[in-house]
């Protein structure tokens, strides 16, 4: 969003806008708070001087950091930890610019492995939390929403609704926010959600709630912010709300597996007063192990959702469709990376969201790690992708790596390019570029990456790490993967590469 700031001078208020956590919350199944470090990247060619302020959800004034000047298409760090006029808590968190920025957040919990990373917000009057949980396969949601607007805010309503039927199973009114504050609600609070309906039992679970959050004010905009824990295991997902006005005819899935080092699972909703019919286009990576082009059709119900399940016993594996699974099976659930992956595209006869998440199965359908992200709107696919965090063997204990993971929209051969840059805003040496296949996908591993300068001590003095622009020669879109090769587990994270805003 734009808010004019005097005469011929725009500041750009979609830097983040979502809840930044320090040291809290604690999730169920979770020991210990996560700590909370902001990258954030410039989207001009010119040199960008940024303000950031963070607004306590305990209450009281903004904390205003100081000014700081990006390098053009380059970013910065924000750990939030080491800044010594911010305590213990969580935030919110605006950035202000003269030119288009971006920026993502990454959340550890270091007691457990725990982590989740979440990106640029979309502002809407009406927004929605696609996949939400309560007590499913011991899965369970916290969302916080912040008010985007310029005054404050207390009409707002939350909508629980039910996959599948469309059912709206509870409702919150007259929630208050003031400008620029957020506020963070669990499904777990059964006090002030109540226990929610089983609406997940057809998908091998007994018990628990699976559907979607609806938020609205009609006097502000507002984004929102979910995570997603799974109580005993180091799985946690954190994923941005969308805006409503973001449902499309045809969405983009960059990555998506059947048993091979993950399984996925897509949730689709439908906002609209009639049934949506939904095709599923799986196209398999050069590098998977089963080839092919899959196709699953499915109807979602009227202001609803549903999933299509590429794991074990989904129905993406299920004829007709019969993704390949490999020999994973619902009785040997463990990973053995014969199966399939590549991207998924979703076409409906009228506009739908979907979300993806991204499981690490073990046996008995054991959760090792997770990760979530939004498929991406026709509208959103382009030709340049902004990366505000790339990593080669970072840390010395966790070893975090990125992986890059770009989709060709179009029908044509598509090269793409990744351009690197260090920390501080120096030029990187960059890997070779690469060609993408009609409807194909190719995947940038920092890994692989040669010739980086290792990070100061006070950076970790381990690895590398930096920020990254992809541009293809054709439309396209882009998936950044943060795992970890170490000696220490670190639950997977990911967010989806940021196309430039326009300034008016």
């Amino acid at each position: 969003m734009t808010v004019r700031a005097g005469k011929n001078k725009w500041v750009l208020m979609a830097a983040l806008l979502v809840a930044v956590l320090a040291a809290s919350p604690v999730l169920a199944g979770i020991q210990g708070g996560g700590v909370s470090g902001v990258q954030v990247q410039n989207l001009s060619t010119s040199a960008n001087t940024i303000t950031v302020q963070l607004y306590p959800q305990s209450g009281g004034a903004p904390i205003a950091l100081a000014p700081v000047t990006i390098d053009p298409e380059s970013a910065t760090n924000f750990y939030l930890p080491s800044l010594n006029n911010v305590g213990a808590g969580s935030y919110s968190m605006v950035v202000s610019a003269q030119q288009p920025v971006a920026a993502i957040a990454r959340t550890d919990w270091a007691d457990t492995g725990g982590a989740g990373i979440y990106s640029n917000a979309s502002p809407g009057r009406s927004v929605l939390i696609a996949l939400a949980l309560q007590n499913f396969a011991g899965q369970t949601s916290q969302f916080s929403i912040q008010n985007a607007g310029g005054t404050d805010a207390n009409d707002i309503k939350i909508e629980v609704i039910a996959r599948g039927t469309g059912n709206v199973v509870k409702t919150l009114t007259n929630q208050s926010l003031p400008a620029g504050a957020s506020k963070t609600y669990d499904l777990g609070d059964t006090g002030t959600f109540g226990t929610l309906p089983n609406t997940g039992t057809d998908l091998g679970v007994p018990t628990g709630f699976v559907g979607l959050i609806r938020i609205s004010s009609a006097t502000v905009d507002l984004v929102a912010q979910s995570f997603i824990d799974i109580a005993g295991t180091p799985g946690v997902t954190a994923f941005s709300g969308v805006a409503s006005t973001a449902a499309d005819t045809t969405l983009y899935c960059p990555l998506v597996r059947a048993n091979f080092y993950g399984d996925t699972g897509i949730q689709i909703v439908n906002t609209n007063n009639q049934d949506a019919n939904v095709t599923i286009t799986f196209y398999a990576d050069p590098a998977s192990p089963n080839s092919g082009t899959y196709t699953q059709n499915m109807t979602i119900k009227a202001n609803s959702s549903d999933i299509a399940f590429q794991g074990p016993g989904g129905n993406s594996r299920q004829a007709p469709t019969n993704l390949p699974g490999g020999t994973q099976t619902p009785s040997n659930t463990a990973l053995t990376n014969d199966g399939f992956f590549g991207s998924a595209k979703i076409t409906s006869n009228i506009p739908v969201l979907a979300v993806v998440n991204d499981t690490e199965f073990g046996a008995n359908y054991s959760v090792k790690g997770q990760s979530t992200y939004n498929c991406v709107p026709s509208s959103a696919v382009g030709k340049k992708h902004f990366l505000p965090l790339v990593r080669r063997y970072h840390l010395s204990d966790t070893r975090l790596t990125t992986g890059v993971q770009v989709m060709n929209v179009t029908n044509q051969s598509n090269t793409i390019s990744l351009n690197l840059t260090n920390w501080d805003g120096t030029d990187a040496p960059d890997p070779s570029p690469k060609t993408a296949g009609p409807n194909g996908a190719v995947n940038f591993f920092g890994g692989s990456w040669t010739g980086l300068p290792t990070v100061p001590a006070n950076l970790g003095g381990s690895g590398w790490f930096g920020s990254g622009v992809i541009t293809c020669s054709q439309d396209c879109v882009v998936l950044v993967s943060d795992e970890g090769f170490g000696t220490k587990r670190v639950d997977r994270a990911n967010y989806i590469g940021i196309t430039q805003t326009q300034t008016p």
